[in-house]
């Protein structure tokens, strides 16, 4: 299910992953990383309390562990940056485990190449404090074992996954990401 899932968002993925890199080598000052920030704390914000809702323990387990919008305004409030709220209607789409699932697959993903981000981030800024860049650094030295464990409990729960409704939430959360840093 993970490769197909994988194949057929990547196309979505690639997309948003153009604007958010044409985004990141335009950041010059603190100013301009808060704005980031703070565009990804709008629309995570929402999307992450419902994940948390519809995503139980006996699906992925550590489901209370992958928070990563407490870290959006920890850097927020150490860079100084106003926090403004913009309301993301994205999160109403999210009605079922396997679309949010799909949801869930983007974010947790994104945490891999949050880990090249942390380094362009620390040169380009000249970053020595960690606090600063938390959020693309969420799980540290565990990065790569809570992607492995996220596909693990993806694996063993595929016969309550519908695998249509998983990748049409992928392919939604790519888009909507990539409209939303565009538009914000």
């Amino acid at each position: 299910m993970l490769v197909q899932l994988k194949e057929e968002t990547k196309l979505f993925h690639s997309s948003v992953e153009k604007v958010l890199i044409a985004e990141l080598k335009e950041i010059a000052t603190k100013n301009a990383y808060g704005n980031l920030l703070l565009k990804l704390h709008n629309f995570y914000e929402s999307i992450e309390s419902k994940l948390q809702l519809e995503i139980t323990e006996a699906i992925i387990p550590d489901i209370k562990s992958r928070n990563h919008v407490k870290h959006l305004k920890n850097d927020l409030y150490a860079i100084g940056h106003e926090i403004k709220d913009i309301e993301n209607n994205f999160a109403s789409k999210i009605t079922n485990l396997s679309y949010a699932l799909g949801v869930l697959y983007v974010i947790e993903g994104s945490t891999l190449g949050g880990k090249i981000i942390t380094n362009l981030l620390k040169r380009q800024l000249n970053l020595t404090d960690l606090s600063e860049i938390s959020y693309f650094n969420s799980y540290g030295e565990a990065t790569d074992e809570m992607w492995h464990d996220f596909k693990q409990h993806i694996t063993t729960s595929e016969e309550f996954i519908d695998k249509n409704e998983m990748i049409l939430g992928a392919k939604d959360t790519f888009e909507a990401l990539r409209i939303w840093l565009l538009q914000n």
